[in-house]
Formats: structure tokens, sequence, C-alpha cells
């Protein structure tokens, strides 16, 4: 069945009901697997655009989201930096701490975060941001759980940081409703394609 196209937050409840399904059906096998295939990508396109020792924002995978062990793996092993996001209390920017995958500890919405007092990673200092997301169009379109939390963080990112979403083919849709706010993303790397945004 292919997603609800009305634009706007109107259509965002449905957008995301929708695509959670097709992900979730996925087995952990399946999502494992492919997740192995989207890292790889991801660290192709990553190296090719990155200065040497550039700092990456991943995030931990929640339920049935890409993994990104095996990309943070292959950042560090060709010399670049990894954080990860922690949710803050008074805001919508979220902070990021320049922690190994195996430090993160449980925290809110479900997530994984480093702990408050591990190393902190300027937003400014960041040169690409690795974000997941239920839904994405080949334009640049994204939706998240609608916190809202990516994007106050990428409007208050340096206007060149590389912005790029990870996703199960079954995720991209021709278009996903978009608010005048929501920022857009420069590629959306799956395990069959790789959209790079004009």
């Amino acid at each position: 069945m292919p997603p609800p196209t009305g634009q706007g937050s109107r259509g965002k409840p449905a957008t995301r009901r929708t695509l959670l399904a097709l992900r979730d059906a996925l087995t952990e096998r399946e999502r494992a697997e492919l997740s192995v295939e989207v890292c790889a990508s991801a660290a192709v396109w990553l190296a090719g655009r990155l200065p040497a020792g550039a700092m990456v924002a991943l995030y931990a995978a929640k339920g049935s989201e890409v993994d990104v062990s095996a990309l943070d793996g292959a950042l560090r092993a060709a010399g670049y930096g990894v954080a990860y996001p922690r949710v803050l209390d008074d805001g919508r920017v979220l902070a990021f701490h320049a922690v190994g995958i195996d430090e993160l500890v449980p925290s809110r919405f479900g997530l994984r975060e480093p702990s408050a007092d591990a190393p902190e990673t300027a937003v400014a200092d960041i040169a690409a941001f690795v974000i997941p997301g239920l839904a994405f169009d080949r334009q640049g379109g994204r939706i998240g759980w609608g916190r809202g939390h990516y994007d106050a963080t990428l409007a208050a990112a340096a206007r060149d940081t590389l912005r790029v979403g990870l996703a199960f083919e079954c995720q991209v849709v021709e278009q996903v409703p978009r608010d005048p706010h929501d920022a857009l993303l420069h590629v959306i790397i799956t395990e069959v394609a790789t959209y790079t945004v004009a």
C-alpha cells in the first residue's frame, strides 16, 4: 500500500504509521544484513567528501532503524571522529559527545545516548550528520518522530555540513509531507541506491 501523500503536518502521522509498519515487517536478520549494505555505501560516500580526521555524527539505532555499527567501525578505521547525540531538557538542539557505541546508555524515548559527562563535540565542529528517520523521498525530504530535534540541530549547524539519511529502500516514497521548517538532506542511502539531491 503506498503511503499517504498529504502535505504538511496533517499528512505526517499517517505516513509515520505506514512506513514504520513496513520497516518493522523486515525480519531481524534482514535488517542486520541490509544495514551492513547501507553502511558500506555510506562509508564510501562519506570518504569521498570528508576531509581527513573530520567529525561525523551518527545515531544509535532505535527499534527497526538501520543499525550504524558497521559504519561506526569503518569511519574510525579510516581515521574519522565519531560522535553520538543526546537529547537536552532545555531545548531541541541535540548535544553531541565523542564516545564509542558501546559507551551509550539507555535513555528516554527508547534511545541510547552518551552520558552527560562524556567529551562534548560542538555542533559547529561536525562535518556530517548521519540521520535516521521513518520516511524519506528522493528530494531530500525526511519524516522523523516529530519532536524536531534534527531540524533544530541542522538549523544550528554550519551551512556546508553534510546531511546524510540512512534508510531501507522500503522507507523511500515519492514525496513525504513537508513543512517549511523541515531540513532537507543532501543524500539518502539505502541498500539499493544512493539518492543524491541536486
